[in-house]
Parts: C-alpha cells; sequence; structure tokens
C-alpha cells in the first residue's frame, strides 16, 4: 500500500510540473516585419578569401532606423556579419562581406537582417525575411 501511495504521488507530482511547465508543442513560425529586404545571386566560391556582394533595402516606419546583417552557412553558424544605419549608409544599395573557403561550405546560405527604428522614444526591432543565395565550386 504504501508502495502505490508514493508512486502515486510521484505521478501527481509528475503530471503537475508538466501543467506548469508545458507540454513541448511544435516551435511555432518565426514573425517577419516587413521593413526590408535583401537578396544576392547565385556565386562561386573561389579560393582564399574574396569579397562578395549583396543588396539591401530599408523601409523602416521612419528615417531613423539601423540594420545588423548576418551571412548564416547552411549549417547554422554565422559566417559574416555587418551593420547599417541611417547617418552613414543609404536605406538601400549594396554591401559586401569577405568570406573564406576554408571556414565556408559550399550550398544554400541565408542573409538575416534584423531592423531597429525609433520613433519618438519608443525603439522597435525585428527580423525581415531572410533570403539565400548558393555557393558552388566552378
Amino acid at each position: 500500500m504504501l508502495r502505490k501511495t508514493i508512486s502515486g504521488a510521484g505521478a501527481t507530482a509528475l503530471l503537475t510540473t508538466a501543467l506548469l511547465v508545458g507540454f513541448p508543442t511544435a516551435e511555432a513560425a518565426p514573425t517577419y516585419h516587413p521593413w526590408g529586404t535583401t537578396n544576392a545571386k547565385d556565386q562561386v566560391l573561389q579560393r582564399g578569401c574574396h569579397v562578395y556582394t549583396y543588396r539591401y533595402s530599408i523601409t523602416a516606419p521612419t528615417d531613423r532606423w539601423a540594420a545588423e546583417i548576418f551571412i548564416v552557412n547552411p549549417n547554422g553558424r554565422t559566417l559574416a556579419s555587418n551593420t547599417l544605419d541611417t547617418a552613414s549608409d543609404p536605406d538601400r544599395g549594396s554591401a559586401r562581406v569577405t568570406l573564406c573557403r576554408p571556414s565556408t561550405v559550399l550550398g544554400v546560405h541565408k542573409i538575416k537582417m534584423k531592423i531597429t527604428w525609433q520613433r519618438g522614444r519608443e525603439i522597435y526591432d525585428g527580423f525581415v525575411k531572410p533570403s539565400t543565395f548558393r555557393l558552388t565550386r566552378r
């Protein structure tokens, strides 16, 4: 009888913990904001280190913005990053990053861009929908 009580109490504690913490659920789709875009054409991964170009467009609701751009390889590793700021960069144009073949894998890479903008004293930020480009061999 004692054994049943202890196991019953353990099951009750486990159920209570699961209800308080929550059951595992499928990940929600990320929310992207319409504050800009990025793109790059497919390119050949050169030997050594070389400069690769991508294009961007910032459409933040105000003219007080900053952008962080991340180049992410197919394995999810960030290879390079860049920052843009309303005080020193146009709201659309091209930018460049240096990628080195020894630390870069072939395949589809993502360009992720986070926009931060300000209206009065309020600051807003979020990611725009990532774009992709492929790095291939000759």
